[in-house]
């Protein structure tokens, strides 16, 4: 075993695909599938059982809960849950790793305390009015719900990490589609068996004294075969795995260890060096371990090396082959490249607004000729790479994956968006998220909450998010995980400076607090805001912004500018009156204290955002 050599292979596959391997790894620690060290996934995972308090003498978590129901200790249950939720209360006295507040802290709690149970067996009894009913649907269905989750997510992705990681090695691209391998292959309930026999037989394994550290080996290989054969049996991938790993057992353990020192390294700072480098690196050259294993028993020739049949994970297909293959896509490539029809890059003012900043001049008709022109490459790009063999085959895997070339520009993201249209969107994502909220408020409270610190129907913070993410972040759309973490990071600042502002300005004055909601700064933002601008964020760019800016183009354009001139000067009119006399009372400036934080937080509690800037 050459274990310097593949470590140099891996780090070569590192470099080529670094922030797609950084995205897998995350995505693995989040789940907590691998490397939970490195993110707070280890935390999360602790807080779903709740730690006993010193004169507890029974376990306090949700699998007691559910073990009293099913007996028909419902009494018992109920004081379970309420001892939960009271330990919960006075553990949360970190003001960063909040409890108490918010979606994420509610669904910790729900999990932890049990009350998630008996809110569902409390439904379901209204309904039915039948006890048994009662305690034996919520039962099932948690199992249903964990089974689930921890089966066709946490295992496969298993199977999806390795299935990504094989093809990084050999391909120069590697599509963001490969997270959902188990659905194009249509083998996804076949991959959740084959993991779920395995860990049926790690579990009988555990209970000899050495069976299941040393079984950990044997079935190392388990997630790379169904990798690579997704058609494999369970029992088949596992006894192909034992035998593969004969003989190695020893030295896979020993290259465990090599990565002791990265494994201290990603602890002392704090999972960062796990999360930008080490994991990638571990992950790479065990998809590294996996070809020499593999290597070593298609050359012996052992039983069921056979089924190990996925030749161009490791071989590049021939041109003819793809070109046969493709055929539709070597035809549409074809077409494309006989009617191109060149066009020369904007200069000047705007064409630098058009690359660096998405912004559009008008109509400018050789702005819009040249964004046709690169789009048209960018089609034929994506045929070439396929037919090229710089990205994998999916037609030719084992399980074939469905391909379908797409020639339409209509959705593309990479465009840039008229000064009219841009004033247009902000207006609109600050009306849908002034109806978000006051809708969320409607609901929860039974009135009507004009949110904001503006009297009129429109949030500024929406508009500006979304606009800034359009314009500041118009060289990112083309990396969407990059576009992703610097859309958190955008809007986070703004919704921070926000809050300071607005506090500065109105003497102390808060519209918005998150004190209380998990990983919160200051109470200013917190951990799911932040998640729902990086989603939101990738929603604008790649999906509502295209749209509405199709939808806005077939407008009249002085129609529509007429349109933009009134809205802004309404939109300023609000802006200095409400400098004056903000919006304030009860939904807008006041919330609820976060005491009654083991309370249910309401939508409206979870959405409590500010307008932006006044």
């Amino acid at each position: 075993m050459d274990r310097k050599g593949m470590k140099v292979a891996a780090k070569k596959a590192q470099r080529k695909h670094y922030w797609m391997i950084v995205a897998i790894c995350l995505f693995a620690s989040v789940f907590g599938v691998a490397y939970t060290s490195s993110t707070l996934s280890v935390s999360t995972n602790i807080s779903i059982s709740t730690p006993q308090t010193e004169d507890s003498t029974q376990s306090n978590d949700m699998y007691d809960v559910l073990q009293d129901l099913a007996v028909g200790n419902e009494n018992d249950a109920r004081e379970k849950v309420k001892q939960n939720q009271e330990q919960i209360v006075n553990n949360d006295t970190d003001a960063t790793f909040g409890r108490r507040r918010g979606v994420i802290a509610s669904l910790l709690n729900s999990f932890a305390s049990g009350s998630m149970v008996i809110a569902v067996a409390d439904a379901i009894n209204s309904v039915t009015h039948n006890g048994g009913v009662s305690i034996a649907v919520p039962v099932i269905l948690s199992l249903a719900v964990y089974i689930f989750v921890w089966l066709f997510i946490q295992e496969t992705y298993r199977i999806v990490m390795a299935r990504m990681l094989l093809e990084g090695r050999s391909y120069n691209k590697l599509p963001a589609s490969r997270f959902f391998y188990p659905i194009h292959t249509r083998k996804w309930p076949r991959m959740a068996w084959t993991m779920f026999v395995e860990n049926v037989f790690l579990f009988l394994w555990s209970l000899t004294i050495v069976g299941f550290f040393i079984k950990q080996y044997s079935y190392r290989m388990v997630p790379y075969i169904v990798a690579e054969n997704p058609n494999i049996e369970a029992l088949d991938a596992i006894r192909l795995s034992r035998r593969m790993m004969k003989g190695h057992k020893w030295e896979c353990f020993v290259a465990d260890c090599s990565f002791l020192g990265w494994y201290l390294l990603n602890l002392i700072t704090f999972g960062l060096s796990g999360i930008f480098y080490s994991n990638g690196y571990n992950a790479a050259f065990f998809a590294e371990y996996y070809v020499y294993v593999r290597s070593m028993a298609k050359t012996t020739g052992i039983a069921g090396s056979e089924m190990l049949n996925d030749e161009y994970l490791y071989f590049k297909a021939d041109p003819q082959t793809l070109h046969t293959t493709y055929a539709d896509v070597a035809q549409s490539v074809a077409q494309l490249e006989q009617n191109l029809v060149p066009a020369p890059k904007p200069h000047g003012f705007t064409g630098f607004l058009s690359e660096w900043l998405g912004i559009r001049i008008l109509h400018a008709s050789a702005v819009n000729r040249y964004e046709e022109y690169r789009e048209d490459l960018h089609q034929m790009q994506i045929g070439e790479n396929i037919l090229n063999g710089s990205i994998y085959p999916g037609r030719l895997a084992p399980a074939p994956m469905p391909f379908k070339f797409r020639e339409s520009r209509t959705i593309s993201a990479d465009r840039s968006y008229s000064l009219v249209n841009l004033i247009m969107m902000f207006f609109i994502f600050c009306f849908v998220g002034w109806v978000w909220e006051v809708g969320l408020a409607f609901i929860s409270e039974d009135m009507f909450v004009n949110r904001g610190t503006l009297h009129g129907p429109w949030l500024p913070i929406y508009g500006t998010g979304g606009v800034i993410i359009l314009v500041l972040l118009k060289k990112l759309r083309e990396k969407p995980a990059l576009e992703f973490v610097a859309a958190m990071v955008l809007c986070g600042c703004l919704e921070y400076f926000s809050s300071w502002y607005l506090e500065m300005t109105h003497d102390g004055q808060r519209w918005w607090d998150y004190t209380g909601y998990f990983l919160n700064i200051n109470g200013r933002i917190c951990a799911e805001g932040l998640l729902t601008f990086g989603l939101g964020g990738l929603t604008i760019v790649y999906l509502l912004a295209p749209a509405l800016d199709n939808l806005l183009s077939r407008i009249d354009a002085r129609k529509l500018g007429i349109v933009a001139a009134v809205l802004l000067v309404l939109y300023c009119a609000d802006q200095v009156y409400s400098a004056q006399h903000p919006n304030v009372g009860a939904g807008i400036t006041d919330y609820k204290g976060s005491d009654t934080s083991l309370e249910a937080p309401t939508p409206y509690e979870i959405r409590k955002r500010s307008d932006g800037l006044s």
